[in-house]
């Protein structure tokens, strides 16, 4: 997708969800978001081999506030709130996820579960998320 066509997609709520994005447009999507005025959160899951290695990282790259719990359903509540971050969309971004879904078990399939949700709930209040799991070369 070239510049354009994200500037012009990015801002629909309805086509938000979780996509795949090939590591090379990365910067284009970061610099079309941050023009957009949307909070735009990068994360590394390098290493992460476990849930709750995920969940912390998450917490920590998203700045969740400190009651988050580093639990499925606490990634999901946050996700769903960004009280502490309030902008016009929300853009993460997930890269190396290679040895988390590695681990072949249904953690991976909960967060992408999770993301979608995610973006489904906002998309009702027309604010738009997107989840980009990065497809590394």
């Amino acid at each position: 997708m070239n510049r354009e066509e994200l500037a012009n997609t990015l801002p629909q709520a309805d086509r938000a969800g979780v996509f795949s994005l090939p590591a090379h447009d990365i910067p284009v999507l970061v610099e079309v978001a941050t023009a957009a005025s949307f909070a735009v959160f990068r994360v590394s899951l390098a290493g992460c081999t476990e849930s709750s290695e995920v969940l912390a990282r998450l917490g920590e790259q998203l700045h969740f506030p400190e009651w988050y719990g580093q639990n499925w359903d606490a990634l999901a509540d946050c996700l769903t709130d960004f009280s502490w971050r309030e902008a016009a969309g929300y853009v993460l971004v997930l890269e190396q996820l290679g040895d988390f879904r590695a681990m072949g078990d249904d953690d991976f399939d909960t967060l992408i579960e999770i993301l979608s949700d995610a973006s489904a709930s906002w998309g009702v209040m027309g604010i738009p998320f997107w989840a980009f799991l990065v497809i590394e070369a």
